[in-house]
């Protein structure tokens, strides 16, 4: 599925809020506690809107859930994380400043991890709306991967022969350690992993 398949709810008359800062508390909820742990009370408590305002605006907390998800792409991913890493100018080093921000989450007071990962990890069996949404993580993932890695080939940096491989082993590196960093595994486990993902970008792995 496309970004461009994934339907987003109609807009209706103009809001009488500002929807990017309900959105980016909802966001920080599920993101720092899972999609089971929240209430819509708690949405309400941290958005400052009744709970019939959310429903009337967004619909049931599944779609308040695949709203907030639509917004950490847009605004996190995008705007943050992988943004940077599909239309910089550089290769290796784009990959590189890349898993030095996944670092630093690590180094955070409380490290969450990524929403998109958490999400995949949560929900065994997703509703439609959500599995489009994780898709969609995993496919910009591996486009800023494979657009760092074609500059990186025409810079000399990578054989082109390797920019598919190289991309496709990268990805699951990158949904392994986010979910490392919620689980709260040991500092040394995060950053081993983040060591082998610069190696094989670099081409030290077979």
């Amino acid at each position: 599925m496309t970004d461009s398949e994934i339907s987003r709810r109609k807009p209706g008359r103009p809001r009488a809020f500002d929807e990017a800062v309900v959105l980016g508390a909802a966001m920080r909820l599920f993101w720092r506690n899972g999609y089971s742990r929240v209430s819509v009370p708690d949405i309400s408590a941290a958005t400052g809107l009744s709970t019939s305002s959310l429903y009337n605006a967004y619909g049931p907390k599944l779609d308040l859930l695949v709203a907030a998800l639509d917004h950490y792409s847009d605004t996190v991913l995008d705007g943050y994380m992988l943004g940077p890493l599909a239309r910089g100018a550089d290769g290796l080093a784009d990959i590189d400043a890349f898993l030095d921000r996944l670092a630093a989450a690590v180094e955070s007071a409380h490290p969450w991890g990524c929403l998109a990962v958490n999400t995949i990890a949560e929900f065994r069996d997703p509703p439609a709306e959500v599995a489009a949404r994780t898709a969609r993580y995993r496919n910009q993932l591996h486009r800023g991967l494979h657009a760092a890695l074609s500059r990186a080939s025409g810079l000399g940096e990578v054989p082109a022969d390797a920019v598919d491989r190289r991309a496709d082993a990268l990805v699951p590196i990158v949904v392994a350690f986010n979910l490392l960093v919620v689980a709260r595994a040991p500092a040394t486990e995060t950053h081993d992993l983040l060591a082998a993902a610069r190696t094989l970008a670099h081409g030290g792995l077979p």
